[in-house]
C-alpha cells in the first residue's frame, strides 16, 4: 500500500514557514496557529488522492482504516492526526476491539487511545493486565481506562487475585463505586496481610472504596507499632471512612516524623506573616 506522509508535508510546510516568521507571535501564539493550520490542511483537497485529507480517511470502512493505521505502523510513517482521529470517531467497534490482540505496542498504544474507556474493552483489557505480551506501558494504559468503569469488571478483577496482575486489580477494585463484599474482603485482607512499606498504599484502597466496615481492620493495624510515615496514612484512611484515632504516640524519634518536623519549621520561619525570629 503506497502510503502519503500526510503529517511529513504539513510539518514541511510549517517548518519553512517559522524559519521566516519565528520572532512574530509567542509561543503559545504559535500553537494556537499551527492548530488551525493543521484544520485548515485536513480540510484542503489534495491532488494525489482527489479530495481532502479528512474526507478520504472518513470514506474508508473500518477494516481499510485500520489496516491503513497497520501499514504507516509498518512502513515507519508518521501516522496522521487526521486518521486517528477518525479512528476515534468509530470507536470500539469489531474491527478496532481486535487490535487489542495484538501484540504490537505501538499498534495496541494506538488502539487503547481511540478505543478509549468503552465498556464494550473492559473484559479484553482486564485480560490484558495479565498477560506476558504486554509491558508496563501498555498495562498502564490499560489501567488507566478500565478505572473509569472498573464496576464492569468487578468480576474479572476479582479473578487477577491470586496472578501477577493482583497489584493493578487490587488498585481498580478500589475504584469500584458498587458495594460488593467480595471486593471489600480483598480489601481488606490485602491490608491486613501488608507489609509497614505498603500499609499507606492499602490504606488508601480502602480509603477510595469508602466502606465503613474496613474500619475495624484499620483500627487493628494502626495500634501497632508501626512509624510515622504508616501511622499518619492510616489515621487519613480512618477519619476518610467517618471514624476518628485520637490516641497520643510518641514518634519523636522516627526519621519521617523528623522531616516533617523540620520544614514545617522552615516553612513557619520563612512566613512573612509569623513571628520572626531575632
Amino acid at each position: 500500500m503506497k502510503l502519503i506522509d500526510l503529517d511529513g508535508q504539513f510539518n514541511r510546510r510549517v517548518a519553512k514557514y517559522l524559519a521566516k516568521h519565528a520572532g512574530e507571535r509567542t509561543e503559545e501564539e504559535w500553537e494556537d496557529a499551527i492548530a488551525a493550520a493543521y484544520r485548515k490542511f485536513a480540510d484542503t483537497p489534495m491532488e494525489e488522492i482527489g479530495t481532502t485529507p479528512r474526507l478520504y480517511f472518513a470514506g474508508m470502512t473500518n477494516g481499510r482504516l485500520v489496516e491503513t493505521l497497520k501499514e504507516y505502523l509498518l512502513q515507519d510513517v508518521t501516522v496522521p492526526d487526521i486518521l486517528l482521529e477518525e479512528l476515534e470517531t468509530r470507536g470500539a467497534v469489531p474491527e478496532t476491539l481486535a487490535l487489542l490482540r495484538e501484540t504490537d505496542e505501538s499498534l495496541v498504544l494506538y488502539a487503547v487511545h481511540f478505543i478509549g474507556a468503552d465498556p464494550q474493552a473492559a473484559p479484553r483489557y482486564a485480560q490484558m493486565l495479565a498477560e506476558d505480551a504486554y509491558d508496563e506501558h501498555v498495562k498502564d494504559e490499560v489501567a488507566e481506562k478500565l478505572a473509569e468503569m472498573a464496576d464492569a469488571v468487578t468480576d474479572e478483577l476479582l479473578g487477577l487475585l491470586g496472578g501477577p496482575a493482583r497489584a493493578y486489580a487490587l488498585e481498580l477494585l478500589s475504584r469500584t463505586a458498587r458495594r460488593d463484599e467480595r471486593v471489600l474482603r480483598a480489601l481488606v485482607d490485602a491490608f491486613l496481610a501488608a507489609d509497614e512499606a505498603d500499609l499507606p498504599q492499602y490504606a488508601g484502597y480502602l480509603a477510595a472504596y469508602g466502606d465503613e466496615r474496613a474500619l475495624p481492620a484499620l483500627m487493628q493495624r494502626i495500634e501497632e507499632k508501626i512509624g510515622f510515615a504508616a501511622y499518619r496514612e492510616l489515621k487519613f484512611a480512618i477519619e476518610a471512612l467517618g471514624g476518628s484515632y485520637d490516641e497520643a504516640r510518641d514518634f519523636s524519634q522516627d526519621a519521617a516524623y523528623k522531616k516533617v518536623a523540620e520544614a514545617a519549621e522552615a516553612g513557619a520561619e520563612t512566613d512573612i506573616f509569623s513571628p520572626q525570629k531575632k
